[in-house]
């Protein structure tokens, strides 16, 4: 069975929306998915299951809403692809120096360059991105909570996403490449 990454947004956030990892792990074993592992509890799943990414992504977004009665967004990618988007990481020398610096920012659907590149003028700050596809690789030197432009990157992009530190993406990473 091919192995999957899950992204739960807007969970386990300033105290909002409190979900139990153990329960979130509980939630995809009974959905038949194998190996689940949780990475930090904000969220990140690994797994392995039958099935196509956007179809688990339905499959979890319902399971989710009926187990935990609020809906949150989910994102699922499978191994492959994202194996794929860690190596397109522009600013790897970042990451590497400097990993709490780096941000990528899964969308679902194409984000709006003209948008980002609007936004980021008008805030001036001295954040670069790039965009891969439906990925948004953001570099953010002085720190991405106190960046006006991470604040606002979801608006300008026009797409809905879900943000993950570089630490958190190579953890998730190493979890699946485990089970491949």
């Amino acid at each position: 069975m091919p192995a999957f990454i899950a992204l739960y947004r807007g969970i386990n956030v300033g105290g909002k929306h409190s979900v139990k990892m153990e329960a979130l792990r509980a939630m995809h074993q009974r959905l038949g998915h194998a190996d689940v592992k949780h990475y930090v509890q904000s969220g990140n799943i690994v797994f392995t299951a039958k099935g196509s990414a956007p179809g688990i992504t339905r499959q979890l977004a319902t399971a989710f809403a009926d187990d935990f009665e609020f809906a949150a967004r989910v994102i699922v990618v499978d191994a492959t692809r994202w194996a794929t988007i860690v190596k397109g990481n522009p600013y790897a020398k970042f990451a590497a120096a400097e990993p709490k610096t780096v941000h990528l920012a899964l969308c679902e659907g194409s984000p709006s360059a003209a948008g980002l590149k609007a936004l980021l003028a008008e805030t001036g700050g001295s954040e670069t991105f790039k965009i891969s596809k439906e990925a948004i690789y953001l570099h953010a030197p002085a720190g991405f909570g106190t960046s006006k432009f991470a604040a606002r990157m979801e608006r300008a992009a026009a797409v809905p996403m879900t943000v993950r530190n570089w630490r958190t993406v190579a953890a998730l990473a190493s979890l699946a490449e485990g089970m491949a």
